[in-house]
């Protein structure tokens, strides 16, 4: 039993990491997904963090970038399941994603100190 339980918690864990991730370095702060946003507030962000989303069919969602920025760059790029760039979002876009299908929303830092939001809401 105790070896089930284990094994379920571990196959959820894994299933939960594969969702969201990517590679990158923060000093002194944080960045995290959760289920509709990408939020992360720290004094330097460098690299890419990543959240896939499925869009049904029938289905649209919006997805707005803003941050604060008190140094550095910061944008976000959504990525079809092809890996293809299908937009960039500078901080105050805001794009609505149509198109049935698995989608890659990452937020990508260069050496940005402040705060971000990436988030997506159906429509």
């Amino acid at each position: 039993m105790m070896k089930r339980l284990g094994a379920l918690l571990l196959l959820i864990l894994v299933l939960l990491v594969g969702c969201s991730g990517g590679s990158y370095t923060i000093t002194v702060g944080e960045i995290n997904a959760f289920e509709n946003r990408i939020t992360g507030e720290y004094n330097q962000f460098s690299g890419e963090f990543f959240n896939n989303v499925t869009v049904g069919d029938s289905e649209v969602i919006e997805v707005t970038l803003t941050a604060h920025t008190e140094a550095g760059e910061i944008k976000a790029i959504v990525l079809d399941s092809d890996g293809k760039e299908v937009s960039t979002l500078n901080p105050g876009d805001t794009i609505q994603i149509q198109e049935a299908g698995e989608y890659k929303l990452q937020v990508e830092g260069k050496k940005h100190k402040g705060s971000v939001l990436l988030s997506w809401e159906p429509l």
